[in-house]
């Protein structure tokens, strides 16, 4: 469930902030699987991740061109904005993030956890669910449309189904997957950068973790709302007793491991392509002397 979450913290806002920053200025696994890849590849289509991934790219380039078109206080020109769109659409082609996905899911996901997870995706509860995700995944409205309308739900429901919400958001751990993901999008960025232009041209990426360690405190609450508003909306058609259940199913072993291997998936998933849009976003070099 924690595929969907990234993208809503993906706004205008982030991205002035961190990405402008980036840009101013693969996760390496042992070659061993614990999964066989055909085993893998169908959790990750029965999950929603396998359909999910393929809205990030746009996504991204949405959220790239208005980050960066804020940071220099106007549009975007044409060239500067082919190149910025030709760069997400390579780093972030669906293709490559699910190769990257199927790989770590392969070499994380533990064999003996298998059958109850099939079990729960193959359920009739399981598909509702990943439907709502795939649902959510796939809508293009604005961060901000999104977070008003999860404010007014919030507002509105009881403080049951608050809770429930609330106890969602906290077993999958999704606060703190998101910050990671956006961590990962920031240094893999500036990694990228790095790996092809002079030493000392701007920040490092550990530089800039350490600088996004240090806003952790401020952006945590922040975060915290953005993912119960968005819970919210994700799950609005989902019963009191849907919920109960997903809750249920995400506190099992088998669907801890999901949150742990998932967590893992993005992570590799998110570091791989911000590198590579890093590495298409240098600026050219210039002529030698």
């Amino acid at each position: 469930m924690l595929q969907w979450a990234f993208r809503r913290s993906a706004g205008r806002g982030f991205f002035v902030v961190w990405l402008g920053l980036a840009l101013a200025c693969g996760l390496v696994g042992p070659a061993w699987s614990q999964t066989d890849p055909g085993t893998a590849e169908r959790l990750l289509r029965r999950s929603g991740l396998w359909a999910q991934l393929e809205h990030i790219g746009p996504q991204m380039r949405q959220g790239m061109a208005e980050g960066a078109a804020a940071a220099q206080g106007g549009a975007l020109d044409a060239e500067a904005a082919e190149r910025l769109n030709k760069a997400a659409d390579a780093a972030y082609a669906p293709a490559r993030l699910r190769s990257a996905a199927l790989r770590t899911t392969a070499r994380e996901l533990q064999p003996q956890h298998v059958p109850a997870l099939t079990q729960w995706y193959e359920g009739a509860i399981g598909v509702a669910m990943t439907g709502l995700e795939e649902r959510a995944a796939a809508d293009q409205r604005g961060t901000e449309v999104l977070v008003d309308e999860g404010r007014s739900r919030l507002a509105a429901m009881s403080p049951e189904r608050r809770a429930r919400i609330e106890s969602l958001v906290q077993v999958s751990r999704m606060v703190d997957t998101v910050l990671s993901m956006t961590l990962n999008t920031v240094a893999g960025v500036r990694q990228g950068l790095t790996s092809v232009m002079p030493p000392g041209s701007g920040p490092s990426a550990e530089d800039l973790r350490a600088e996004f360690a240090a806003q952790l405190p401020k952006l945590k609450p922040v975060f915290e709302q953005m993912m119960l508003s968005a819970t919210a909306v994700t799950y609005a058609d989902a019963s009191d007793a849907q919920l109960e259940a997903y809750v249920a199913f995400l506190r099992t072993p088998a669907g801890q491991h999901l949150n742990d291997v998932m967590q893992r998936v993005l992570d590799t998933v998110f570091l791989d392509a911000a590198t590579e849009l890093g590495q298409r976003l240098a600026p050219p070099a210039g002529p030698s002397a």
